[in-house]
């Protein structure tokens, strides 16, 4: 009987676990980068990256600081938060991925 009870209070962590986790999963927006052609900056550490003239992603930058005139080149196309990107030669890590246009 008392293997039974700690057979369920195991079962409900762990489905609390799931239910709790899941939604901060799928919220982790992936993208593909891999066709911007140039950048402008909103704030000090937020980067909005364009196709032609059609925004296409929007995130921050940590560990970097980001200028106007700053060249930005990718380590990879499809990336999702907590991902890398090169900025002026540095590696810096992109959060708060989000897709804007196409």
């Amino acid at each position: 009987m008392r293997k039974s009870f700690w057979l369920l209070g195991l079962f409900a962590v762990l489905c609390f676990g799931i239910l709790f986790l899941l939604p901060s999963l799928s919220s982790a927006e992936c993208t593909d980068i891999g066709y911007f052609s140039s950048f402008t900056l909103e704030g000090a550490n937020t980067v909005i990256l364009y196709a032609g003239s059609v925004p296409i992603v929007r995130f921050d930058v940590q560990n970097c600081v980001v200028q106007a005139s700053s060249k930005i080149q990718l380590l990879k196309s499809y990336v999702c938060d907590g991902d890398e990107i090169r900025i002026d030669g540095k590696r810096c890590v992109m959060m708060g991925i989000k897709q804007i246009g196409p």
